[in-house]
């Protein structure tokens, strides 16, 4: 039989797999034998040019004179008899230089007791006894599953020709008899001296059989059905060699329990974790210490204490971040580094930590900061009673795991805020930090009533006499640019189709696949004049049941029509199973615009929010749009001024500014390189906002104040007057107003970002057509200057917001 005719198949065995076999004890008779050993002296004499001839002679005459070694051994003890010779024979498996230091055996095939081995094995213990199932972590039956399976296998691959590999190697653990924790060793089998022979004629099986046996692998009942165990014996042995996998399989094990969400919050999954600590740097007495800390201003609050299980830094101590100044703590927290300390009690002049430190019995340990991309997570903390058990050289392995503990201190302090959230979400929503005073002082003044029996509901949460700002950043012709797409994609599966059944109609000349392609045809031509909504899912429904199935029939009639189906189906080889490259393309180039806005406002936010706090909200649509209101009422006990009014009017010019210019080095970066337009609305009249318990959000308050609403819901459709041209125009910044002194403020602002290089000199003054509900809006239309270079660069470390602030405002 021809190797290639069968399916390859590679089985990785968990203990999960449902296991059907019914027998207790290995089905095939073993034997053990040193026939394969003496073939191999023998062989080896005949080809190996280095072989000691006469040695071998020499051995084949001891040979002669021990009939005992020649055929089937049942009994080890004639092993021990006849030692001397043994050793001689097993002198190339086992090395004179390695004897003392590998962990090597010979054993009888698919058993665990060996009848030779090096002097480390037989120390460990590893072959011997009957407790194999705890030395593997497997229950009995699937270890002898897996000895069954393993010895099916070899049949197989001798009389059948079929490759199939259990890719599943034994680890033993065994206890360090002198520290008392777990080390593990994989074992590497060769079965070299091992023979199998079938016992009577060979029961054939055909490819089809042997494919149906390798995908039932779980069902030994069933192979022993197909091929019965007593058709077979094994003979020979098999060598056993042992390689200490401790630090591998533990750090293995960490990496696992590190992914569940509760491994560093809960007192469970730290003893757990600490315990495999002891075993991956052998110290029985090591302890472990983790403590989060997100943020160092965030050092001394129950959020950062919540997951705090430090050898001192505890949710219930005392310690605040005052005291972090001095001790061995404050340059991990502050700096990022790693503290290896030798003997904390030389120390000449302890803090209150190294104190409580040394009371526990810290004697010796390291800290380390838990990083994850950059950001700081928290610390992990290595100790031991015995000064110098953990010293630098400790920090190499401890590189290894820092990383995975990292991660898993991210994934508990994410879930910690989710859980927040949800509490806060339950009864308000995700609150904006400078107005949650407002939100405490309604539910505290709830809490009165109902603590006085007095039915109540909570009461509004309104804000009066704030100024709104608002501004817009649009994918200029995202619908279109989508059809576009849409279209595109559609197109070229369609011809990918037609090209498939062009090549198979060269051998199959039905009718039917003309009718196909006038179909395939007919679709093309539409959606070349017009995509409408109902096309694409049309299109797509047509190829996955009339022409897809087809697939399989065209090459069986015509091999050529592969090719054409290969590079359809490499095409669609995606989620969306169908021609995704320009959609993608599309979504790809949509999110980095988005994203590229949205951090970058973000981030300029964040710093005008320390100059004044205001309240700020964005909104992702095909673009991004913002409102911000800044007002006394919003703070709590702090004084407003209009010289924060024009200074944030100033910096949100500058900001659409620089938003313009991100965008537009971003585009030869797109993979469609879509435009932007830019709009602010401004409005001088104070306005009130009350919060929605229905709708969880702010919304303007008062007849009065609707119309502003409406004017901002209109505006992308706003035109100039007289004409059809739309206000906002790619490269452009559209200012809206109502008020000739908001136009004469703007000027102001205008001149000064042209003096910067912001704006080129012409300034656009129009005039809007009439909207629904919306008249006598004015607009100035500036064009962004990518060509001259700024006076200042944010990216080079210039303050968008010091550069507004230097600006003279009154």
């Amino acid at each position: 039989m021809s190797k290639g005719s069968f399916h390859e198949a590679i089985v990785s065995l968990t203990t999960q797999d449902n296991v059907k076999l019914s027998v207790g004890k290995l089905p095939f008779k073993t034997t053990l034998s040193l026939s394969p050993l003496i073939s191999y002296w023998e062989h080896k004499a005949d080809t190996d040019p280095n072989c000691n001839v006469a040695r071998v002679k020499e051995l084949t005459s001891l040979l002669r004179q021990t009939p005992e070694l020649t055929g089937p051994i049942e009994d080890f003890t004639v092993i021990e008899k006849h030692i001397n010779t043994v050793d001689i024979l097993m002198e190339d498996i086992f090395p004179n230089a390695l004897w003392e230091n590998d962990l090597m055996a010979a054993v009888l095939p698919f058993h665990f007791e060996s009848f030779y081995a090096t002097p480390k094995l037989e120390e460990l213990r590893l072959l011997g006894g009957s407790n194999y199932s705890e030395k593997l972590n497997l229950d009995a039956k699937t270890l002898l599953f897996r000895q069954t399976l393993s010895a099916y296998t070899l049949i197989l691959e001798k009389f059948y020709n079929a490759n199939f590999t259990v890719d599943e190697p034994f680890i033993f653990t065994l206890k360090d008899k002198f520290t008392g924790l777990h080390r593990h060793y994989k074992l590497k089998v060769d079965l070299k001296f091992m023979e199998v022979k079938a016992k009577g004629e060979l029961k054939p099986l055909t490819p089809q059989e042997i494919n149906f046996l390798i995908n039932r692998y779980n069902d030994l009942d069933l192979w022993m059905e197909k091929l019965p165990p007593e058709d077979f014996e094994f003979t020979g042995f098999a060598i056993y060699d042992f390689t200490d996998v401790t630090n591998e399989e533990t750090i293995s094990s960490l990496r696992f329990d590190l992914l569940d969400k509760h491994s560093v919050s809960s007192d469970e999954g730290y003893q757990n974790l600490q315990q495999k600590l002891r075993v991956l740097f052998q110290l029985p007495d090591l302890r472990l210490g983790l403590a989060s800390c997100p943020a160092l201003h965030e050092f001394d609050t129950n959020f950062a204490r919540k997951i705090w299980h430090g050898l001192v830094l505890t949710n219930t101590c005392a310690i605040k971040l005052e005291d972090l100044r001095g001790s061995i703590y404050e340059p991990v927290f502050r700096n990022n580094h790693t503290i290896v300390v030798e003997d904390l009690a030389t120390f000449q002049n302890p803090t209150v930590i190294e104190k409580q430190l040394l009371e526990t019995g810290v004697r010796n340990l390291i800290v380390a900061p838990l990083e994850y991309e950059g950001s700081f997570m928290g610390i992990l903390e290595l100790a031991t009673p015995i000064p110098g058990e953990l010293n630098a050289l400790a920090t190499i392995r401890l590189k290894e795991i820092l990383p995975l503990f990292a991660l898993a201190m991210k994934r508990s302090l994410e879930e910690l805020r989710s859980r927040i959230q949800s509490i806060i979400k339950e009864k308000y929503t995700a609150i904006h930090p400078i107005v949650e005073w407002r939100f405490t002082q309604a539910a505290i003044n709830l809490l009165e009533k109902l603590e006085r029996n007095v039915k109540s509901e909570i009461e509004p949460i309104v804000f009066n006499d704030v100024y709104p700002l608002y501004g817009v950043s649009d994918i200029r012709s995202s619908a279109t640019e989508r059809n576009k797409a849409i279209q595109g994609d559609l197109l070229e599966q369609l011809v990918l189709a037609k090209e498939v059944v062009l090549a198979a109609k060269d051998n199959l000349p039905l009718s039917i696949l003309d009718e196909l392609i006038f179909k395939l045809d007919k679709f093309s031509q539409s959606i070349m004049h017009e995509l409408t909504s109902g096309d694409e899912g049309a299109i797509i429904d047509f190829l996955r049941t009339e022409v897809e199935p087809l697939f399989r029939h065209f090459i069986s009639k015509n091999p050529a029509a592969e090719a054409p189906i290969r590079a359809y189906q490499q095409e669609i080889n995606n989620s969306h199973k169908c021609v995704y490259t320009r959609r993608r393309a599309y979504e790809e180039s949509i999110y980095r615009i988005n994203e590229t806005i949205s951090s970058f406002l973000e981030q300029e936010e964040d710093k005008v929010q320390k100059i004044f706090p205001h309240y700020f909200e964005k909104y992702r649509t095909d673009g991004l749009e913002y409102n911000i209101y800044i007002g006394s009422s919003l703070l709590n006990n702090k004084e407003f001024e209009p010289i924060y009014l024009k200074n944030m009017r100033l910096w949100q010019l500058m900001l659409t500014c620089e938003i313009a210019l991100r965008i537009q080095k971003l585009r030869v970066n797109l993979k469609l390189p879509l435009e932007i337009t830019q709009l602010i609305l401004v409005h001088s009249n104070l306005i009130a906002i009350r919060f929605r318990l229905d709708e969880k959000k702010f919304d303007v308050d008062g007849a009065d104040n609707i119309r502003y609403e409406i004017i901002k819901k209109r505006l992308d459709k706003a035109t100039i007057l007289g004409s059809e041209e739309r206000l906002t125009q790619p490269g452009k910044v559209a200012i809206v107003y109502t008020q000739e002194k908001e136009a004469q403020e703007y000027m102001r602002y205008i001149e000064f970002l042209q003096a910067e290089g912001y704006i080129k000199p012409e300034v656009e003054r129009l005039q809007l057509e009439e909207m629904q509900g919306v008249q006598g809006l004015q607009a100035l239309r500036i064009a962004v200057n990518f060509e001259e270079k700024l006076r200042h660069n944010i990216d080079a470390g210039d303050e968008l917001l010091a550069i507004a602030q230097n600006a003279t405002l009154n």
